[in-house]
């Protein structure tokens, strides 16, 4: 089990430190643009497609880690003040009747919609450059299995420490 809770942690540490690359290529194109628009009067067309899709591709290849570390934003009133075991269970329950069922409604419509969206050919229609739209919600899905493989870990991890008292 703790083999296989590290294998989960080593993917999504992975993918993560992998995904920030893409911060240096938003910055180059918010650069880009910058430059392009005030220096030579001349915007792209595909910078603000292009920023939203590099940002979203970091973020959601970074959630599960993020979940991993303890870092998403919490509202500790009650498990705080908890001995550890307790707390475990808090968090155990917690992600058995909040987050489980929330990551299976976003999740069970997910892989219809992006291969359906794969069959058409589908863009993005908001702005003029009409990209591709199938890979972004490729990647956001696939971040969102991530994070739902990392919640399992998670959820494992509180259980065992809520049941036995040791760490996983």
């Amino acid at each position: 089990m703790a083999a296989l809770l590290r294998t989960i942690d080593l993917i999504n540490a992975s993918l993560s430190r992998f995904s920030s690359v893409f911060m240096v290529l938003l910055g180059l194109t918010l650069t880009y643009e910058v430059g392009m628009r005030y220096l030579f009067k001349s915007p792209t067309l595909w910078s603000y497609d292009m920023s939203y899709m590099l940002t979203s591709l970091f973020m959601v290849l970074s959630m599960g880690h993020v979940l991993q570390r303890n870092e998403h934003v919490r509202v500790d009133l009650f498990s705080h003040y908890l001995p550890p075991r307790w707390a475990a269970a808090l968090e155990a329950f917690l992600f058995l009747v909040l987050l489980f069922p929330f990551l299976y409604v976003l999740l069970a419509p997910m892989p219809g919609h992006v291969l359906n969206s794969w069959r058409i050919g589908e863009r993005y229609t908001a702005g003029t450059w009409l990209p591709p739209i199938y890979p972004f919600k490729t990647w956001v899905m696939v971040g969102m299995w991530l994070l739902a493989l990392q919640s399992l870990a998670q959820f494992l991890r509180a259980l065992i420490l809520a049941l036995k008292g040791e760490k996983v």
